[in-house]
């Protein structure tokens, strides 16, 4: 495509702009490159091969009131306990105190302030083992390094015993001081049994900001989501962990696996390589809504930023070759499959895997186990490994909105003898409208929430020609239309509604009248009861008068009386 528009703009171009022309030429020759199949798998380095964290050496920093909590991610050192061990399990509850040298290169000034509460040193100078010795030596009931790279304010890694920075992981955990200092196995037990994080610069600069008082929490990560810095300068990616559950991942499946028609007459299955769509939007359930909730808090965005997720399936690949390169050559696209708005433009991509990759024994090779490879990323490329709930982030476009190159990955091959699944999220800058997200599903329900694709292209083509392709007018009319489908959708349906209501009111209106009628009659029939005898009532009283008016006058005598009551009753 570069090519073809270059040799349009040579034809078209004055001199002047013969600079711009040369350079959509390279642009065009080298996505031809990437464009072709059967290219190598690259040698990627142990170094940049990712990810190197696990939930073993998760640690969560946590502080704040019971109103509002802070947490920053922490990577437990090599030495010390690991996050499976008692200390982290049972968790670290102390008062935070800065070293007096910040970097803890040599003996603790305030160990009286550090003995039983949490230390905070900063990278450098002097290794990590050194640290933890003073660390110990002040009675320090656990130790957190910031790391003072600012380049990459989020990234941290598992400190080693004898090294000022990042080793590989080749070096094998150490619980104990280096062999050639075992004088003191007093010191020595006490390294072993220190807690030992290393949080990014960004976390350190909180911790700073902190006022009185200063009390932390430090306990294993365990199963929470906790972040991984890959590259900070391009493209900016960074892995999220732990970033979807089980109960999620049988969600993703359910709704959006399934057979269906494809291209050219053929069906589709469950175990079918190819990308599933499905419009969900605010129908996607309980469990999507969760993992939705997730993402948006990872990614720093609204849900309404969030396109609506599609479901890769991915068989074993016959080809030992690398995949074709993705580059998003637009980052504001039209999806046949998906409906996406023109108007939406990409800022992030998220990939989710929801499998780990196969064993050693199942794969042909190391390479082949379906990684991601980001071959423009700097200084030097980058592989991200498949894992189960491992999700990777990389932001698509730059600051000032347009596409960032340095982010077109591929997919290396894969030879797992089962199929394997991924989702994929796209960010959008700005939030999608309630058509999209609400009345299209809606029109979509009666077919599985699946475009049909000649349908969407024959209406985008109708749009197109009317308000101009990709313009904001042709997107709003869609809205618009969306809105006039989901009332003649609804009218039907409404008017049905008020003839099934009226038609049950009236198949209970006749009990009704009748039961009304007979709780009339007996109400008129308990009256007249009452009224019957408080006339009885009012004539014995007025017999009553008579009989006695018509007797003399009270006798004082008991007979008298006897008498007069006697007539009275």
């Amino acid at each position: 495509q570069g090519m073809i528009a270059a040799a349009g703009s040579v034809m078209a171009a004055p001199v002047s702009s013969f600079l711009s022309v040369k350079r959509m030429l390279l642009f065009g020759v080298v996505g031809l490159a990437f464009v072709v199949r059967g290219v190598a798998v690259p040698e990627i380095g142990s170094q940049n091969v990712y990810p190197k964290r696990s939930n073993e050496d998760a640690a969560l920093l946590e502080w704040g009131s019971s109103a509002i909590i802070h947490n920053a991610d922490g990577v437990v050192a090599r030495f010390g306990p690991s996050a499976t061990d008692a200390e982290f399990e049972l968790g670290i509850e102390a008062e935070l105190v800065m070293a007096d040298k910040r970097q803890g290169c040599e003996p603790l000034s305030n160990a009286a302030q550090v003995a039983t509460q949490i230390v905070v040193m900063t990278r450098g100078t002097c290794d990590f083992g050194t640290k933890a010795e003073n660390a110990a030596r002040a009675g320090a009931a656990a130790m957190i390094v910031v790391n003072s790279d600012r380049r990459s304010p989020d990234r941290t890694f598992a400190m080693s015993y004898r090294a000022k920075g990042e080793v590989g992981e080749s070096e094998q955990r150490r619980r104990s001081r280096a062999a050639d200092d075992d004088d003191d196995p007093a010191l020595a037990e006490a390294v072993a049994r220190l807690p030992s994080i290393m949080i990014s610069y960004a976390a350190g600069q909180q911790l700073r900001e902190l006022t009185r008082p200063r009390r932390m929490r430090l306990f294993a990560g365990g199963g929470r989501p906790f972040i991984e810095s890959v590259t900070d300068v391009a493209p900016v990616l960074y892995l999220v962990h732990n970033a979807i559950t089980d109960s999620e991942i049988a969600a993703a499946k359910r709704l959006l696996l399934g057979g269906g028609p494809q291209e050219g007459g053929s069906t589709t299955t469950m175990t079918t390589p190819g990308k599933r769509h499905r419009v969900l939007g605010a129908l996607r359930g309980r469990e999507l809504s969760n993992f939705y909730e997730r993402v948006a808090s990872i990614v720093g965005y609204d849900v309404d930023h969030l396109s609506d997720v599609a479901l890769e399936v991915r068989g074993p690949s016959s080809n030992p070759q690398l995949g074709p390169i993705q580059d998003y050559s637009r980052l504001s696209r039209f999806n046949a499959d998906t409906g996406d708005d023109a108007r939406l433009q990409t800022i992030m991509t998220v990939r989710i895997y929801l499998e780990d990759p196969p064993p050693p024994e199942e794969a042909a090779a190391a390479a082949e186990d379906g990684g991601l490879y980001f071959l423009g990323a700097k200084p030097l490329a980058v592989k991200v490994v498949p894992a189960k709930g491992l999700a990777a982030v990389w932001y698509s476009a730059l600051e000032d909105g347009s596409l960032d190159r340095s982010a077109a990955h591929a997919d290396g091959p894969y030879s797992g003898d089962r199929p394997t699944h991924v989702l994929h999220l796209r960010v959008y800058a700005n939030s999608r409208s309630l058509a999209r997200r609400v009345l299209l599903p809606m029109v979509l329900l009666p077919f599985g929430g699946r475009p049909q694709k000649t349908l969407v292209l024959a209406s985008k083509r109708f749009f197109a020609r009317s308000f101009g392709e990709g313009s904001a007018a042709s997107e709003a009319a869609v809205d618009v239309a969306l809105y006039v489908l989901a009332a003649l959708l609804a009218a039907p349906l409404i008017f049905a509604a008020i003839l099934a209501f009226n038609y049950v009111e009236h198949a209970r209106g006749k009990p009704k009248r009748k039961k009304k009628i007979q709780l009339r009659a007996t109400r008129l029939q308990e009256e007249g009861t009452r009224q019957e005898g408080l006339d009885q009532r009012r004539l014995l009283a007025a017999k009553a008068k008579s009989i006695y008016s018509s007797r003399a006058p009270y006798s004082r005598t008991t007979d008298g009386r006897t008498h007069a009551r006697t007539c009275f009753e």
